[in-house]
């Protein structure tokens, strides 16, 4: 006996709702024919995906992955729907795209909608480590997040490699030369940085790690506007990708050079998923954007911010 797709939709339902009376009103269904689905999807697993507590349930410990996989193949099934029952692709669908800096997607993002109007796109901001677990997840299709190196779980694909750049209050002293160093300039500094989940604060503390630093953060921050308002104040000078932050009257931004630091900026999506109709699109505006594919789009504006290596 084989999973049915019916108890595939009740468990991911339930798995969202975390009630057998919402799961079933959002099915069409019944409640007890919820409750019969999911009874019969544990005993084929010969285990518990949900851990009940009166009238709400969570998905268990360890279930998490199951959940993304059943996720995937709902998708990949609703994708065959769409394909047999539109008259052309991309004609109606959504798309969920996460991103940790929108400065740096907006560009390909702005080029998808024009083309694209008909596509419902879900965003999501938020540091990088969490992202890429909302893409294992299922909850998102895309997300764009820097990281050092590719990760092996997902399907990556770097669309720009930048330098870290540090900034802060107009006129600060060490923000003054062509570049700054870690040792001798930034060591010293009270510093504004990203909470742990960012890509970008985990390549700035590896390297103060191998230099033997011990960075000064007066203040954790989740947003790049508190970030921004933070350094500017004068609290503590900032971290960011280039491109992320540009110099203006407020506050001025140095490359980080002795080590110059450098992270990807990767699209990411799981392997199952790159060949969604909306998922591989996004990648080839993305692609011709970013002169994945043969150089800067001519005429656009674009800067290829990997000559900054």
């Amino acid at each position: 006996m084989s999973v049915t797709l019916a108890q595939m939709k009740a468990v991911e339902a339930l798995s969202r709702t975390g009630k057998f009376s919402a799961a079933a009103e959002e099915l069409g269904i019944s409640q007890p024919t919820v409750s019969s689905q999911v009874q019969a999807f544990e005993q084929l697993c010969k285990r518990r995906i949900f851990q009940r507590k009166g009238h709400t349930v969570k998905v268990a410990a360890g279930a998490q992955e199951l959940i993304a996989k059943i996720r995937v193949t709902l998708k990949c099934l609703a994708d065959v729907n769409e394909a047999l029952y539109s008259e052309a692709r991309m004609e109606r669908g959504t798309l969920g795209v996460g991103f940790s800096a929108h400065r740096l997607i907006m560009p390909a993002l702005t080029a998808f909608v024009r083309r694209y109007p008909a596509i419902h796109i879900n965003t999501q901001g938020g540091p990088s480590l969490s992202l890429l677990g909302d893409v294992l997840n299922g909850d998102l299709d895309l997300a764009a997040v820097s990281m050092p190196l590719a990760d092996e779980r997902l399907f990556c694909e770097e669309i720009l490699r930048s330098r870290i750049v540090i900034y802060g209050p107009k006129g600060h002293p060490a923000l003054q030369g062509s570049a700054l160093t870690l040792q001798q300039q930034l060591a010293p500094e009270k510093l504004v940085l990203w909470n742990r989940m960012s890509g970008t604060r985990s390549t700035l503390d590896l390297a103060a790690r191998q230099a033997g630093v011990t960075l000064n953060c007066v203040l954790e921050v989740a947003t790049l506007d508190v970030a921004y308002a933070s350094a500017a104040a004068g609290i503590g000078l900032g971290c960011a990708i280039e491109g992320e932050v540009q110099a203006d009257s407020n506050i001025d931004v140095v490359p980080l050079a002795d080590p110059e630091l450098s992270i990807g900026h990767y699209l990411v999506c799981l392997p199952e998923c790159r060949e969604h109709a909306a998922v591989e699109a996004f990648f080839g505006i993305a692609r011709a954007h970013y002169g994945l594919a043969g150089g800067p789009v001519p005429g656009d504006g674009s800067i290829d911010h990997r000559q900054n290596l």
